[in-house]
């Protein structure tokens, strides 16, 4: 696995292609240590998550290291949700098979090239999918089960973006530099703010809506007192770029 700082941006990139960038225990294991990285790094606003090749973003767990026993312990199923306080994207090209999808499940936005393909093989192995609750509350349970139950069936990027799993479908071979756009503008926002209003909403799938209140309003009186909010007042006031130092 490689790491790469751009600007504010960390790149987290998948680099077994020859094994269409699939995993083991050790793999995953530093993709968690990346997120925490991420999170404690106060000059990285923002990541993207991307993988070495055009043939597979990643095709799940190593099912040779998991024959070997490669696997002490169950893949992590935190990964497949909320990994970072801050925002992370999944850029897509070929084949998001299995766990692969679990990866892709822990960002927060997905860009596809438009020949990635998605589907959960697991039912045609007897594999778990502890992580398997996250997918469902990102999509309607009817699709969910589509994609569970149909072990053998691979669906295009079109119909995850139909589903509203995706969030854009572009060209093949130019997912990860649309990725990196959108972290970029990513990062120019209010860093704080985008870290609250992300918590917020991933958090409604939890609380009772008096809570989730209870908590923006909380979110609120921190943004209002902070000096960022007055330098993104007079940015917009004078027509320029504000620079948040997220204080």
């Amino acid at each position: 696995m490689l790491l790469e700082q751009i600007q504010t941006v960390l790149v987290v990139t998948l680099d077994d292609p020859d094994a269409l960038n699939t995993y083991d225990g050790a793999t995953l294991k530093a993709l968690g240590d990346a997120w925490k990285e991420l999170d404690r790094t106060a000059e990285l606003r923002v990541a993207v998550l991307t993988a070495s090749g055009t043939r597979s973003f990643c095709a799940g767990a190593n099912l040779q290291s998991i024959a070997a026993g490669g696997f002490s312990d169950p893949p992590y199923p935190e990964l497949a949700e909320n990994v970072s306080v801050k925002p992370v994207l999944a850029a897509i090209e070929g084949f998001c098979l299995g766990g692969g999808m679990m990866l892709a499940c822990g960002c927060d936005l997905r860009v596809a090239g438009e020949s990635a393909v998605f589907g959960l093989p697991e039912s045609r192995w007897n594999l778990p999918a502890q992580w398997l609750g996250a997918l469902g509350r990102q999509l309607l349970p009817a699709h969910a089960l589509e994609l569970a139950m149909l072990g053998d069936a691979r669906l295009p990027a079109k119909r995850l973006y139909e589903m509203g799993w995706v969030a854009r479908v572009v060209e093949d071979g130019t997912a990860r530099a649309t990725a990196l756009d959108l972290a970029h503008r990513i990062g120019q926002m209010a860093p704080r703010a985008v870290r609250h209003f992300k918590e917020l909403v991933l958090a409604s799938n939890f609380t009772e809506p008096q809570e989730s209140l209870a908590r923006g309003m909380e979110q609120a009186v921190d943004l209002m007192s902070m000096s960022d909010t007055a330098e993104g007042v007079r940015a917009s006031l004078e027509g320029r770029l504000p620079q948040f130092r997220d204080e």
